[in-house]
């Protein structure tokens, strides 16, 4: 009796260990072959699922595919556990005893002979027929006949432990499992075929649902699931990012997440994190507060480009309300400030300015005050745009490869006093080309439209101070239109008059502005031998991809009827083009 007395605590001290040689086993099993698993599990119409299903898939699969790894031998031949014994080979005896029994431990269909739990738990091996002792088995309440199936290590006095996941299994899941081929086998490649097949057919199809074993224990509030989110779309873009484990995310991973960086989704992903984190599943907390990272970079990529309204302050102001309203928990404050000091401290920097940048920007706004802000003349316009781009152009030229593609990107607004589109309008895309920009426009409820030019900074600046320019030609050319024997003629009509001048004004300065940036492209690539423009173009791509908009686009001007005589008298003012030197002696 003695003796035996003394063994127990031996025996609770090697389950405990091998325990904790299945955590440090993990660091021997490539993440990436874990994100493969689950992407083959999880089924490609998850957004189809409903939500507690989808919520059950996420954990299991999480959990399993881990599980299944550190059994699963590399092209080596060796398992996580055979790496780990190797990497303690100098080992205490009683922790290389663990490890040893961790390395020879098979996967089993277990029928339990009696109720759990019991100090020791009494199962029968259904494939072998062996009758088998679980000692320090951590199981909720189960009753005899349930079947689960896990991986036993057998120590030396013949009891075994449970180590790693313990799965119930339904009649369904029991029938995959018992009818396998590789059932039972031996050879560790075989047990990792049989293992396979039933983790995928309970990640699929689901199994029994058991609080304390394979489910969250109950602790949360009766009402708070947790990942309670307003839409599937949400939880299955998190899924995305639990299947990575801590793999990198591809582009189109990367452009979902930022397509869904808006007020409301954010919220959502913060109380989700937040409930994830106390429910203990920390896989789905991990994917929650990665994606939740691009998001919030991407506000605050928006923010400084000018697009938008929503801002990290709007985002913390509205949280703090939702905390205050016990719609979110509290922890996720703590998480979004943990959040916003890592996008301060990493890529949400700026990239230090260029001296001699600042110095074309200056010159740009140098030439904005001296024409702007005087009025200007269409021809004025297109001469101004001419010399900035020489400037731009010459700057760009100075540059090595490496410092043309480190100049960093910018957006700029511009606010219109009109809610409906007008001729200026269709100025815009050729504006925006000419200075190798992309433009949006913006369009809310009951708000002016705005345009946002985004490309690189001088550019942007650029492009900002040409549409002021249009902008006063268009009132220039307008009123000298309306002092015209023309305009006199049309009594009755002369409200169709301006605005069938005004499109051929807008038609005419987008067809100069087309052939003069086809004549700039030219000049560029037979000055330097070096074509920047493709270069500059996937360098905006690549900064637009980060702001994930889903952007639109609109034909403007199409189906107006026009008085073709004002309208011929607008094109050909926007057609005439002579240099003049004065604009360009100003810079």
């Amino acid at each position: 009796m003695p003796r035996a007395a003394a063994a127990k605590p031996s025996l609770q001290a090697s389950c405990h260990q091998i325990a904790a040689l299945l955590a440090s086993a993990m660091q021997f099993v490539a993440r990436e072959r874990g994100e493969a698993t689950v992407r083959k599990w999880i089924s490609r119409d998850i957004e189809m699922v409903p939500e507690d299903r989808m919520i059950a898939m996420a954990a299991d699969a999480m959990l399993l595919s881990a599980d299944l790894l550190l059994s699963q031998p590399a092209a080596s031949g060796t398992t996580a556990f055979d790496r780990l014994a190797r990497s303690r080979a100098n080992a205490p005896e009683a922790e290389a005893m663990a490890i040893a029994a961790l390395c020879k431990a098979r996967f089993r269909l277990l029928h339990l002979e009696e109720d759990a739990p019991t100090r020791e738990l009494l199962v029968r091996d259904v494939v072998s027929d062996e009758v088998l002792r679980i000692v320090e088995a951590e199981l909720p309440p189960l009753a005899a006949g349930t079947v689960l199936f896990g991986r036993v290590a057998m120590l030396d006095d013949g009891r075994g432990c449970l180590a790693g996941a313990i799965t119930p299994l339904d009649q369904a899941a029991f029938a995959v499992a018992r009818g396998h081929p590789a059932a039972g086998a031996p050879s560790a490649a075989a047990g990792v075929r049989w293992t396979e097949a039933v983790y995928s057919h309970v990640v699929r199809h689901g199994t029994l649902d058991v609080p304390g074993l394979n489910r969250p224990a109950g602790d949360l509030d009766a009402e708070e699931e947790p990942f309670e989110t307003r839409s599937g779309v949400l939880f299955s873009l998190a899924m995305a990012w639990a299947a990575l484990a801590e793999g990198m995310p591809d582009a189109a991973l990367l452009q979902r997440t930022r397509q869904l960086s808006d007020l409301p989704t954010i919220l959502d992903a913060l109380a989700a994190a937040a409930k994830a984190r106390r429910a203990r599943e920390e896989g789905m907390a991990a994917a929650f507060e990665r994606l939740l990272l691009v998001q919030m970079e991407t506000v605050l990529r928006r923010e400084r480009s000018g697009s938008g309204t929503l801002t990290l302050n709007t985002v913390r102001r509205a949280l703090d309300d939702a905390i205050a309203a016990g719609r979110i928990p509290p922890a996720a404050c703590a998480l979004f400030a943990t959040l916003q000091q890592r996008l301060a401290g990493g890529n949400g920097a700026r990239r230090t300015d260029d001296p001699a940048l600042e110095r074309l920007l200056q010159r740009i706004q140098g030439l904005r005050a001296k024409t702007v802000a005087q009025g200007c003349t269409e021809q004025e316009a297109l001469a101004a745009a001419e010399k900035v781009a020489e400037l731009l152009d010459r700057y760009g030229l100075s540059l090595g490869e490496l410092d043309f593609r480190a100049q960093p990107c910018d957006g700029i607004g511009v606010q219109t006093n009109r809610r409906r589109f007008a001729p200026i309008d269709s100025c815009i895309p050729g504006i925006a080309a000419f200075f190798d920009c992309r433009v949006w426009v913006e369009r809310a409820k009951s708000t002016a439209l705005r345009y946002v030019f985004f490309g690189l900074r001088g550019d942007v600046t650029a492009a900002q101070y040409l549409y002021e320019m249009v902008e006063r030609a268009f009132e220039t050319e307008t009123e000298a239109f309306h002092a015209s024997d023309l305009y006199v003629q049309m009594a009755g009509e002369r409200r169709s008059a301006t605005n069938s001048f005004q499109i051929g004004l807008g038609r005419g300065i987008s067809a100069k502005l087309q052939a003069m940036r086809a004549a700039r492209d030219a000049s560029r690539r037979s000055a330097s031998g070096r074509d920047l423009v493709p270069v500059k173009a996937a360098m905006v791509d690549e900064e637009m991809a980060k702001l994930g908009l889903d952007l639109r686009t609109r034909e403007l001007g199409r189906g107006k009827r026009v008085l073709t005589d004002a309208f011929t008298a607008g094109e050909a003012a926007g057609q005439r083009f002579e240099f003049t030197p004065a604009i360009t002696q100003a810079a």
